[in-house]
Parts: structure tokens; sequence; C-alpha cells
């Protein structure tokens, strides 16, 4: 019983996580569209980035964390092959474009300067990293 609990929690988690990345992935792509359409992000849109950047930080942990429990308590750490590697990897950039613009992020807003011009573009990046990483999930574990 114990080991359903804890396979369910898991998962559960990982669900959350995914959403909550997808969210801000997908959220922060409309924001960059619509500032780009705009000509200059209007001061609502961007106050929406750094909530996109903390939820996705909150999402790509709670991927790994439960992801990694899952492959310990479920898998053993086991050798998932090829694709479930490619699918850490992924998820690993994954983590370090959102390491990297949540701490840009907290610069500028310490700082009190806008962040860079190219910081959107880095974001539109998370939509694509999240898609490949869940195809590769379901790849794995159909």
């Amino acid at each position: 019983m114990i080991e359903l609990t804890v396979n369910f929690v898991f998962k559960f988690l990982h669900i959350l996580g995914l959403m909550l990345g997808a969210a801000a992935g997908f959220g922060a792509m409309v924001v960059a569209r619509q500032a780009r359409r705009a000509g200059a992000p209007s001061p609502a849109l961007a106050a929406l980035r750094p909530v996109f950047s903390t939820m996705a930080l909150t999402g790509i942990m709670l991927l790994w964390l439960s992801g990694l429990g899952l492959w310990l308590f479920r898998y053993d750490f086991a050798d998932l092959g090829a694709a479930y590697s490619l699918k850490l990897l992924t998820a690993l950039v994954l983590l370090g474009v959102i390491l990297a613009i949540n701490r840009i992020n907290a610069r500028a807003a310490k700082t009190g300067t806008p962040p860079p011009a190219w910081l959107p573009k880095l974001g539109m990046t998370t939509p694509v990293l999240t898609l490949i990483a869940m195809a590769l999930g379901v790849w794995v574990f159909i």
C-alpha cells in the first residue's frame, strides 16, 4: 500500500510540475508575441515575465524531484535506454535555461533596470524543450 501511495504522490507532483512548466512556457511565448506586435511590452505584460519565470522554476523543480523519486522508487535507477537519457539531457538544458532566466530577472529587478531585450527569445525555448522532454517521456513509458 505504501508503494502505491508513494508512486501516486510522485506521479501527481510530476504532472503538476509539467503543467506549471508548460503554462509558464506558453504564457511567456504569448507575452513575447504580444510585446512584439505592440512594438514594446506594456507594463502589465512586462510584469508577467517574472511570474512566469517563477512558475517555470517551481515546475521544473517539481519535475526533477518527483522524476528522480519515481526513477528511484519505481525503477531503482535502472538504465531505461537512450531515449530516457536524452529526456534527462533535455530536462537538464531546460533547467539551465529556467535558472538563467530567473537569475537575469532577479538581477534586473534588484538594479531596477529592465531585463535584456534577448531574454524573451531565450524564454521561447522553454515550450520547445518542454515538448521534447514530454515526447521522449511518452516514448520511454509507452
